[in-house]
């Protein structure tokens, strides 16, 4: 990524010119602050967010009300020999449910108790461990559009360990807690792209990897399905960004290396450089400059100068 360095050009001291236009002495080999704002377009190709029925709604999972992304054919795709999949029908009694839903397996009590199975209103069916007519134990839950959950439950609602397979073949393994993607847990998308880390209610959040299909990886801090806080961005080609992130964006301090070695040590704004910032060559030569929405507007020799914070490298 990145376009080639242009020959350094004479300035005058009032005028505003970025790395490209920097004194010959940091040589052709300086690096190029449009390559940042490259970098930033391919940080813009979002990382996918998981599918989930509650991106739409805040009900419980398995509430008849319960959505999807209408928009995505692949995701509300009707599941195919849905029927087939299932096991072979339990001997036991039949029974109409409060809500309607039909029920057959074992009742003690007047109540669905033990193993069975249950079609419900809008299509989905359950087959699994019930308690007093409610879902409970280890269980299977097919979407009649969308997902198939099979794993944990209580109180009728996903909560502990369970697998979520979607239609277009995504798949997600770990937590769940009240029917939501809920603590350690690992997504992998059909596109191929795979998240490895920490969950709240549905949503990406906490420290995890996540790594795209193109080789491009983060690991870091996460907020809201965004990358937020410390992290560490890399390329394939092996370019990286180490720093800090606001909601997608760098921000803060960061450090940018090159895979030849150049580097840039200092402040981020919106994506861009921001603020007190060192230009480094791969032979190690350094330049201090102030640094506004991405441009460089003045700089000096400082050779001895240090701009990592204190106990930055501890932190990683």
């Amino acid at each position: 990524m990145g376009q080639a360095c242009q020959q350094c050009k004479a300035f005058s001291g009032k005028e505003e010119f970025d790395i490209k236009n920097m004194n010959e002495e940091l040589g052709d080999e300086s690096p190029d602050v449009e390559q940042s704002f490259l970098d930033e377009e391919d940080e813009a190709r979002k990382h996918n967010k998981p599918p989930s029925l509650d991106n739409f709604n805040k009900r419980g999972m398995f509430r008849k009300e319960d959505t999807y992304d209408q928009n995505d054919g692949k995701l509300s795709a009707t599941i195919e020999n849905k029927e087939i999949a299932l096991t072979e029908e339990l001997r036991g009694e039949e029974m109409i449910l409060v809500d309607g839903s039909k029920y057959q397996g074992n009742v003690v009590d007047g109540k669905a108790n033990g193993k069975g199975k249950i079609w419900l209103n809008n299509g989905d069916i359950y087959e699994g461990d019930i308690v007093d007519s409610i879902m409970q134990g280890n269980g299977v839950y097919y979407f009649n559009r969308g997902p198939i959950y099979s794993g944990q439950f209580k109180q009728g609602k996903a909560n502990g360990i369970g697998k979520e397979m979607w239609p277009d073949g995504s798949i997600y393994e770990g937590q769940f807690k009240n029917g939501k993607k809920h603590g350690q847990g690992i997504y992998k998308w059909s596109q191929g792209c795979c998240y490895d880390g920490e969950w709240f209610e549905n949503m990406i959040q906490g420290q995890g990897r996540y790594e795209w299909s193109d080789g491009r990886c983060y690991i870091g801090s996460w907020i809201k399905n965004q990358m937020h806080g410390r992290g560490k961005y890399q390329w394939k080609e092996g370019k990286y960004y180490d720093g800090e992130y606001e909601f997608d964006k760098k921000c803060g301090f960061g450090i940018f290396v090159w895979p030849d070695g150049k580097q840039y040590q200092g402040y981020w704004f919106d994506g861009k450089q921001h603020g007190k910032g060192i230009m480094i060559n791969k032979e190690g030569k350094k330049k201090l400059g102030d640094w506004a929405d991405g441009k460089l507007i003045s700089f000096n020799e400082e050779t001895n100068v240090e701009i990592i914070p204190e106990g930055w490298i501890d932190n990683v």
